[in-house]
């Protein structure tokens, strides 16, 4: 039976190629990603360890809690004067401050180097001459920075920048804009740049003014005497310091942490792709289903033959599932091949969105081909498994019939059981959204995937009703168009099974477009009715990111006669109730005045420093009132109480928790404002204090000047690229969706040759064939988007109803028009689909289908 099993497998090989892709292109995005992943890790991994292989210890301030990974320093700094202590310790060879902060470079064409929104860092350092210690390394022919006017930065800044030694660059600190020498280029270890971060050196006394605090660091690393080990120099530093608040720990440890950040980071990437790459493996599911129950009902005779000769019904169904085993495991190992080239595209791809990566070989794990070639295989071979069955069932008579296709109507049962299947999805997907099992996302894909099959069974009842009315503009065009659509309506299973894919790509389409629709107009809504200020002074970083602006850019526009209230936005991350979480700052008194916040009890222009503003919500779920103390622990200074003075109700602007400006101060480890809000003098127009404002903003390349309109453009914006990211990721769902329409019209035109030969035979010309079988394509692809909307729309509402709560989400949006372009769209594919079906059904000989068995 293996023999036979092969040569089925050859013998079919036409019929199972279309199939053979779809897997190819789902295993090709998984492995594409794991590839890509695992090439960044490793680069990363070996970049931390040549970073730190010269640092034995490193002293710095303890911490209550990791925050997220955002390249800022979060801890509190310590005293430089420590230096000195540890150097003293025995077994210390030599110390170095570390020194960092927010520094980013200005091009020559006067923008920013690097995009601080997208999460790129743009980092300060203090410069260190103990090459050990120092994890960077100058290019020839340059030298460190040796006074408060010079500065040296990285390769891949200055290769972006056009930056040689000897030219003046800008650099943003949180000083304000300074003008400065390169004095050299230095690299991030061996490589160009970290994660297309730009970095920006100054010497120790320098860096501390511009990015620290005179007399304090970040830390302070220790490199080893020579037969010192690491362990013992960690025990005896200390032994020596002995000073609440600081801790002692190896290099090794530094790295390892470095490494987990960065994993981290990149674990998200690659959780964001794979979840893609399984949605096209799920429609891929749908189109190997179809093929093989397709080719099953057209190999009866076959099957049936096997039967007669001594067979058994398990052998039988061993073979079907062997040729589906070798299909998948084929078409993996071509997907894997295919997930390198893809690998290349993805990383070109984050390049091109600022997120460059040090250079490095492609990585390919044992992991990465294994779970590849497992999971084509598997879905391969899960898929065929009722086709498979079903061909266990055939008699050994059925080799005196005629081939017939596979079942037209799902039995009764059948249908129960794939009903019991969706309705227990919908419940699943019920928990994942509204429940807080901590598995959401999890539950989700699990609910709707079992929503999908169930539909897609359902569907079989809906094919025909639904058919006659898509097809009835097609059945007016003329005969072409009629036997189209009843060709589509002819084996309502084979319908529903090949509109099934389609129906999942649009699905998800539509609730995305949904999804988007109402964040957005939730945002302009928010920004209606509670933005106060005339303008907004934008940088692009969020809650909790590393970059900002100087606090004297306030009190520039503040001095300026056409500006009557200016208030900075700061933002850091503190853990809430044991969740970490990014929160925001504001003297209360300012924004006030800037926005309304729909205080709905206390008053936030009294707010004190001793206070917290909480919304309506937070207040609810955290049975919160006025007068309640509320514990917020800082990364950098531990836990402090605040009471609650101010409950609010809209959660937008501010989130679930406001700080006043004096708690940022007093504990933020970044004095940069995220955003500044302007509110212009009583009688001047906006366009009066427009080029005043942009005199002032004018040092500042990093700071965009928004009217209310421009600000809500930009948020807008945000959820366009956003959208657009989705739908390209979206896109190869969709096309292995088309596949398997055309795989399907490829198979029912084998199927329907002799058919198709008497139509010829009584008149029916080339171009009357070539238009049926569009017809049929055209009506099967508009069945698919049909269901695909209307199941999109649920999710859209779904997913809407469920982002309120936590993240204020206040509009529900179905964007008619956009979602009808989506439908459309995916109808018209199926034209495209058709083509090459059409193509070889028109050019059938007439006397060779006539006569074929």
């Amino acid at each position: 039976m293996w023999r036979v099993t092969l040569k089925g497998v050859v013998a079919h090989r036409l019929r199972y190629a279309l199939t053979a892709l779809a897997v190819l292109l789902g295993v090709a995005f998984i492995a594409g990603t794991f590839v890509l992943t695992d090439t960044m890790n490793n680069a990363f991994n070996g970049l931390y360890t040549q970073i730190y292989q010269g640092t034995a210890a490193v002293v710095r301030a303890t911490q209550p809690f990791t925050p997220p990974t955002n390249f800022s320093n979060q801890r509190q700094l310590i005293d430089s004067s420590l230096a000195t202590t540890v150097q003293k310790v025995p077994g210390v060879r030599a110390v170095a401050l570390d020194t960092g902060g927010y520094a980013q470079i200005v091009g020559k064409d006067g923008k920013t180097l690097g995009t601080v929104g997208n999460g790129a860092p743009t980092l300060g350092f203090g410069w260190t001459d103990v090459t050990a210690l120092n994890p960077f390394r100058l290019v020839p022919g340059g030298q460190p920075p040796r006074g408060p006017g010079q500065v040296v930065i990285d390769k891949h800044s200055a290769d972006v920048g056009g930056f040689t030694v000897g030219d003046t660059v800008r650099v943003l600190t949180k000083q304000g804009p300074g003008t400065y020498t390169i004095t050299g280029i230095v690299t991030f270890g061996s490589a160009d740049n970290l994660l297309g971060a730009t970095i920006a050196g100054f010497d120790p006394v320098t860096a501390a003014r511009l990015l620290g605090q005179p007399g304090k660091t970040n830390a302070i690393d220790v490199e080893a005497a020579p037969g010192v080990s690491a362990a013992t120099l960690v025990t005896r530093i200390q032994d020596a310091i002995r000073t609440p608040g600081i801790e002692v720990v190896s290099g090794a440890s530094v790295t390892a942490e470095g490494e987990q950040a960065v994993h981290q980071d990149l674990s998200i990437i690659s959780d964001f792709l794979l979840a893609f790459g399984l949605i096209a493996l799920f429609v891929g599911a749908f189109v190997i289903f179809n093929t093989f129950a397709m080719v099953v009902a057209q190999r009866q005779r076959e099957l049936a033959l096997l039967r007669a000769v001594g067979a058994s019904r398990r052998q039988v169904l061993a073979t079907v599932l062997g040729e589906s085993a070798i299909i998948g495991l084929l078409a993996s190992a071509a997907g894997v091949l295919a997930g390198l080239g893809l690998a290349v595209v993805l990383r070109k791809g984050l390049a091109g969105l600022g997120v460059s990566l040090p250079g490095s070989g492609i990585v390919v794990s044992p992991r990465t081909v294994l779970l590849g070639l497992l999971a084509g295989t598997l879905v391969t071979a899960v898929s065929a498994i009722v086709p498979a069955r079903r061909a266990a069932t055939i008699p050994p008579v059925a080799a005196l019939q005629d081939a017939a296709a596979e079942p037209r109507q799902p039995s009764r049962r059948r249908s129960a059981r794939r009903l019991i299947v969706g309705a227990l999805g919908v419940v699943i997907l019920s928990i994942g959204l509204f429940g807080h099992t901590g598995h959401g996302v999890q539950l989700v894909g699990i609910g709707a995937a079992a929503v999908f099959i169930g539909v897609a069974v359902l569907g079989t009842f809906a094919v025909r009703p639904v058919c006659r009315v898509l097809g009835v503009p097609l059945a007016r065009s003329g005969t072409a168009g009629t036997l189209g659509e009843r060709s589509a309506t002819r084996n309502p299973s084979r319908t529903s099974a090949t509109a099934a894919g389609l129906m999942v790509g649009v699905a998800m389409v539509s609730m995305i477009t949904i999804m988007v629709s109402s964040l957005k107009a939730s945002a302009d809504s928010t920004i209606n009715s509670a933005l106060r200020a005339d303008f907004v002074v934008a940088t692009g970083t969020q809650a909790g990111g590393s970059g900002g602006l100087s606090p004297s850019l306030e009190r520039s526009l503040a001095a300026l006669p056409q500006v009557s209230d200016v208030a900075g936005i700061r933002s850091g991350v503190v853990k809430l109730f044991g969740t970490v979480t990014p929160v925001v700052a504001a003297d209360p008194a300012k924004a006030a005045q800037l926005v309304d916040m729909g205080v709905t009890q206390g008053d936030l222009a009294t707010m004190t420093p001793a206070g917290i503003g909480v919304s309506t919500q937070a207040a609810s779920s955290r049975h919160l009132h006025l007068g309640s103390t509320v514990a917020v622990t800082y990364p950098a200074t531990g836990t402090k109480d605040y009471t609650v003075q101010v409950i609010y109700s809209v959660r937008d602007v501010a989130g679930d928790y406001i700080l006043p400006l004096a708690a940022a101060q007093a504990n933020f480890p970044s004095s940069l404002d995220i955003a500044i809000m302007v509110k212009l003098a009583p009688g001047v127009t906006a366009n009066a204090a427009r080029p005043a404002i942009n005199r002032v903003l004018a040092g500042y390349p990093n700071a965009t000047l928004q009217d209310q309109a421009q600000y809500k453009a930009s948020q807008t914006q945000q959820y366009n690229t956003l959208l657009n990211l989705m739908f390209a990721l979206l896109a190869l769902a969709v096309l292995i969706a088309l596949i398997g329409i055309a795989n399907t019209l490829a198979l029912s035109i084998y199927e329907r040759t002799r058919e198709l030969g008497l139509l010829r035979a009584v008149g029916a010309t080339r171009g009357q064939l070539r238009s049926m079988v569009r017809a049929e394509a055209l009506v099967i692809s508009a069945f698919g988007a049909l269901e695909g909307l209307v199941l999109g729309a649920l999710f859209g509402w779904a997913i809407v109803d469920a982002m309120r709560s936590p993240l204020g989400v206040t509009q529900l949006v179905f964007p008619v028009p956009q979602l009808l372009i989506v439908a459309v769209i995916a109808a018209l594919a199926g034209l495209v689909a058709a083509i090459a079906p059409s193509s070889r059904a028109a050019k059938l000989n007439i006397l060779q289908a006539v006569t074929t068995e």
